[in-house]
């Protein structure tokens, strides 16, 4: 079965709701009974807030066992172009730290398996500043993912921040946990990649890692044992503009709008776990190597990092 390193499931398309109109029902239990079908056995919800912390871990918990659905996993962290949550919480940064070590805490040897979705996001400053993205990008190192010992599911946009995020993790090695995580949604240089590499991180690969010839020549050079899958859905699908698209292999029935929503179908333009089939073809098709094969590479390599010493 595939793993999908990360999905935000918490997003409000999952309910229905596009810019804040609903458009169709929650359609949740459809799209995750799709990636069953499709092979994914098991999905890391990506959370980026306190409050996503605690409404990923509610979704983890009350998720079927049954194998109708992927096994279900999450994170706790604070995404960078959220760190104004920090300063802006009514208690203070302290205590906003505080709950989210308590909600990882209370998750840890269950559903919760990473800290994250947090790091450095240099394209939209206009959400966060830089210097409070630093701040609290170091500060969840240090007071939240050191004493949960969890790996990392690290968020990095532009190679300015690639190349702050990898100082930062290098003075705080000794602070790393053995299995340090995943820089996901990678688009970066091959030079940036194999700077993380080297501190013991995979490559988080999906649709934006895809989009561009350049993309898929970094893909092509990274080392096997350091990819992983995602789909980053409802977000980061592959479009017939991409330059990966000529690779994909496998396609779902789909309605073209939201409003149009019929069962067993996806939503044009939304991505699913589903479509984690389409990133593997594309990883696959663009190092020429064998699809199954890439499949039994990649999850274990997620297993390594996110499910060592999980059933």
């Amino acid at each position: 079965p595939l793993i999908d390193i990360g999905a935000n499931l918490l997003d409000p398309m999952f309910r229905g709701e596009y810019r804040e109109k609903p458009r169709h029902q929650v359609d949740l239990p459809a799209v995750l009974q799709r990636a069953a079908a499709a092979g994914v056995g098991q999905i890391m919800v990506t959370a980026g807030s306190l409050e996503e912390a605690r409404e990923a871990l509610a979704l983890c918990r009350s998720a079927p066992r049954d194998g109708s659905w992927p096994e279900l996993v999450c994170t706790v962290g604070v995404h960078p172009t959220r760190c104004g949550e920090f300063e802006a919480w009514a208690e203070g940064p302290d205590a906003y730290l505080a709950a989210l070590l308590a909600a990882g805490q209370e998750g840890a040897g269950g559903p919760c398996v990473a800290v994250g979705e947090f790091g450095l996001d240099y394209d939209r400053l206009q959400f966060c500043s830089k210097d409070v993205q630093l701040k609290f990008f170091e500060r969840q190192l240090v007071e939240l993912a050191a004493p949960l010992g969890l790996p990392l599911f690290l968020h990095c946009r532009t190679g300015e921040a690639a190349q702050d995020l990898a100082s930062i993790l290098e003075k705080h090695v000794a602070r790393l946990p053995e299995r340090p995580g995943a820089v996901h949604s990678f688009d970066g240089s091959l030079e940036d990649a194999m700077r993380f590499v080297k501190l013991g991180f995979c490559i988080g690969i999906n649709g934006c890692s895809l989009r561009t010839q350049e993309n898929l020549e970094v893909v092509k050079q990274l080392p096997g044992e350091s990819i992983v899958i995602e789909t980053d859905a409802p977000w980061c699908g592959i479009k017939a503009t991409h330059a990966g698209h000529k690779f994909v292999r496998s396609a779902w029935d789909e309605v073209k709008k939201p409003e149009k929503w019929e069962d067993g179908k996806c939503v044009n333009g939304r991505c699913e776990p589903c479509h984690l089939r389409q990133v593997l073809e594309v990883v696959a098709g663009c190092r020429g190597e064998d699809v199954e094969a890439l499949a039994a590479q990649t999850t274990a390599n997620a297993r390594r990092i996110f499910f060592c010493g999980r059933s």
